[in-house]
């Protein structure tokens, strides 16, 4: 009985423990793979997210800015960024076909979902 309840607490432990550490396990392969998005090269994660990275040359991707940017908006961000601001160094993803519609979806998520 005294193991059963060990199980459900540490069960119970994660599912309440917050997404963060799951979070850099599940980036999406773009974020990181040079010959695709390589965000990581560019921006940060929020502390305690992994991949790490010491980047600072894009602003730092943190969840509460993503989700006011709105999927859609951070859609038409990795789409084409020069759209919105045409002084822009980040490639436009969509337009130059470096990342497919799938590919950008997943980051849309992936940095949607970020703490």
């Amino acid at each position: 009985m005294k193991a059963q309840s060990i199980v459900a607490c540490a069960l119970v432990l994660l599912a309440l423990s917050p997404a963060s550490h799951a979070q850099g396990a599940n980036a999406p392969e773009a974020f990181v793979r040079a010959d695709k998005g390589h965000c990581i090269a560019c921006h940060q994660l929020p502390e305690g997210i992994a991949p790490m990275s010491r980047a600072d040359f894009g602003p730092q991707l943190a969840g509460t800015r993503m989700r006011e940017l709105g999927r859609a908006r951070l859609r038409e961000l990795l789409q084409d960024p020069t759209r919105a601001n045409p002084e822009t160094v980040m490639p436009p993803y969509g337009r130059h076909r470096i990342l497919e519609a799938g590919e950008i979806d997943r980051l849309v998520e992936y940095l949607h979902a970020l703490p």
